[in-house]
């Protein structure tokens, strides 16, 4: 989280925040893991970030408020590596593959086929959301048909809908691309993405923000109107991201993923002997499988701009520098 401060161990045990050493950083690193899936939601953009920061400090609602949204005026765009088997929803199919999927699964769902063939996206998802007595029954219809289907999509909706009863965003999910990451693929969220992570672990990376708008499956604060405005409503063909290949040698493979117009860039370096590694901006590196003579599993070291570390091993590091393609 933004708010929260890590650490340097600079004298072997003596501890320095962070960032008295690296000034604020534009991103955030962590290593999720989701045991439960984690709510349907959005980011915004930087520009909707600002207004909605404002608009809340102008309401007096204080930043520390479950009910706050906008806890500061910035975007985040979103990295999830994964490190292992990762299964989410993540952006919006062809609508056509959605008709197909929820007239098979036939009573409500047929109905939500008929109205977005007739309309789109956007139209539907404000159906599903509209709160009305009328949706209330068909969500309900449409749940009770998932419980005789077996699509992964209508499994999930049997699952969901016994944590989270009588919660629209359950037949939403419909709506989205089911994927499952191997390890090393990505999903890369830009704002007005509607997502939710549902189980694995994965390396997240994420620009300095605290802002998420949520609309369901979860019992914190949703604003289903500030979702809607928020989230982009167009198909997202292929979602997941694979990274591509930059250097080979004898001691260490690097490969990178592209994330455009996000404050941070994300490569993987695998090294087998000894490697030296130099940053060109300010640098998180994190040992994620395996380990080196000076950084073990799970431990992160900060390089500033131009500075080297040596490491010798046998290890998979996740390292994450500032961009410049923003």
């Amino acid at each position: 989280m933004p708010h929260s401060r890590g650490s340097v161990d600079e004298t072997g045990g003596q501890s320095t925040p962070l960032i008295s050493t690296s000034g604020e950083l534009p991103f955030l690193l962590k290593v999720l893991a989701a045991a439960e899936p984690l709510s349907l939601q959005a980011h915004p953009s930087l520009e909707q970030a600002k207004n909605g920061y404002a608009r809340e400090n102008r309401l007096g609602i204080p930043v520390s408020n479950s009910r706050r949204i906008y806890r500061d005026p910035f975007s985040k765009p979103e990295l999830l590596c994964a490190l292992g088997p990762f299964e989410a929803f993540c952006g919006f199919r062809e609508p056509t593959i959605s008709v197909d999927l929820l007239h098979s699964i036939g009573g409500g769902a047929s109905v939500l086929a008929r109205l977005l063939t007739d309309h789109d996206l956007d139209h539907l998802l404000h159906y599903i959301f509209s709160g009305t007595e009328e949706i209330r029954i068909l969500l309900t219809d449409v749940v009770e048909a998932c419980a005789q289907h077996d699509s992964p999509h209508a499994v999930w909706v049997t699952r969901l809908n016994t944590r989270y009863p009588n919660d629209p965003a359950v037949v939403a999910s419909l709506l989205l691309n089911h994927v499952i990451l191997s390890a090393g693929e990505a999903l890369y969220l830009d704002p007005g993405n509607l997502h939710a992570y549902l189980s694995g672990t994965g390396v997240e990376v994420m620009g300095s923000s605290d802002n998420v708008v949520r609309c369901g499956l979860t019992n914190k604060h949703v604003d289903i109107n500030e979702l809607l405005a928020t989230v982009i409503a167009r198909p997202l063909p292929d979602p997941v991201l694979r990274p591509t290949p930059v250097r080979r040698t004898d001691t260490g493979h690097l490969w990178c993923y592209e994330t455009p117009h996000a404050p941070f860039q994300l490569s993987i370096h695998q090294i087998n002997g000894t490697e030296t590694l130099r940053s060109q901006t300010r640098e998180l590196i994190l040992c994620g499988v395996g380990r080196t003579d000076r950084l073990h599993r799970g431990e992160v070291c900060y390089l500033g701009p131009d500075e080297e570390i040596t490491l010798t091993g046998k290890a998979t590091l996740f390292r994450v520098d500032e961009s410049s393609n923003q």
